[in-house]
């Protein structure tokens, strides 16, 4: 599997402020470019959480699998300034060492790659800044620009280092990062509530194609059908049981308890991964929640 985040040596996106303080993507073209330089584009765009972009360089033996509706909806997009932000520092991306192998129509690419590290003091508090921006200034958010490149002309921005392989494959318009979706492990959404909950619960999405490491996201909407405020809360249920521990929830509405007015709808946001070392065999999960009023919830 070959999910990715980074590279440099070429700018994707432009590291100018517009009038309105922002960054500014420019046009690249795909046709002609490298194994490398389509590599690069990707990983930038990934690191930057512009996945909107990154679906550009994806495969279209992949897409065959997966809809670009699908795929943002799994990789939620920044925006604004947070996102201009995060495409300087993916400016900031090196590849070395790059070994590169091309067997007919299929490219494999390793390369040893620096990135600057997003979740470092300092660097990380600018990006969540950053992602206030309606709240800020033109000067502010001009400040916050400033004091990000300042930390990199000091070489103040920690760097964090491995080894990453891509597979690209030559298409009609170019080469493109072949993901591996077709052996991608099935995760299915399922929803249930309590007889005594008056509340319709359900998945946004049925199921989705996960490769391990990969970090998604999925949502779930409630809609509280009571004439009455109801507290509720979701017991999580992870199936196979045998292979729970594989699978890891980094954020759920299943951690609380949720609180809906009469009538109230609302989407529930998950994020989840499969580990790296999920045994062979295991191609499918099934990520269940049950919905308890709070005083019946089952603490076993």
């Amino acid at each position: 599997m070959k999910v990715t985040w980074l590279k440099i040596g070429l700018v994707l996106l432009a590291a100018s402020l517009g009038a309105a303080g922002f960054f500014v993507a420019r046009p690249w073209s795909l046709a002609g470019r490298s194994p490398d330089a389509i590599a690069l584009a990707y990983a930038q765009a990934v690191y930057a959480h512009d996945y909107a972009r990154a679906w550009e360089f994806i495969s279209a033996a992949d897409k065959h699998f997966k809809t670009r509706e699908a795929y943002l909806a799994e990789n939620p997009s920044w925006a604004g300034l947070q996102q201009a932000l995060a495409n300087t520092l993916a400016g900031w991306i090196q590849f070395d060492e790059t070994r590169l192998e091309i067997i007919d129509d299929r490219a494999t690419l390793t390369v040893h790659v620096q990135a600057p590290n997003g979740n470092q003091p300092g660097v990380s508090d600018i990006l969540r800044a950053a992602g206030r921006d309606t709240d800020l200034t033109p000067a502010e958010r001009r400040a916050l620009l400033e004091r990000l490149e300042s930390m990199h002309a000091a070489d103040q921005i920690e760097v964090v280092e491995g080894e990453q392989t891509f597979i690209l494959l030559r298409e009609p318009g170019g080469w493109r990062v072949y993901m591996g979706w077709d052996e991608a492990i099935i995760v299915k959404f399922t929803a249930e509530v309590s007889s005594n909950l008056p509340w319709e619960f359900y998945p946004l999405q049925a199921e989705v194609r996960a490769l391990p490491g990969e970090t998604l996201s999925a949502t779930y909407r409630a809609v509280n059908r009571a004439d009455h405020p109801i507290t509720a809360k979701g017991k999580h249920i992870i199936l196979p049981e045998t292979y729970k521990d594989y699978f890891t929830t980094l954020q759920c509405f299943c951690f609380v308890q949720q609180t809906l007015q009469p009538g109230e709808s609302q989407d529930m946001r998950l994020v989840f991964r499969i580990d790296y070392d999920l045994p062979a065999g295991v191609g499918e999960f099934e990520n269940k929640y049950v919905f308890y009023p709070i005083e019946s919830f089952p603490e076993d």
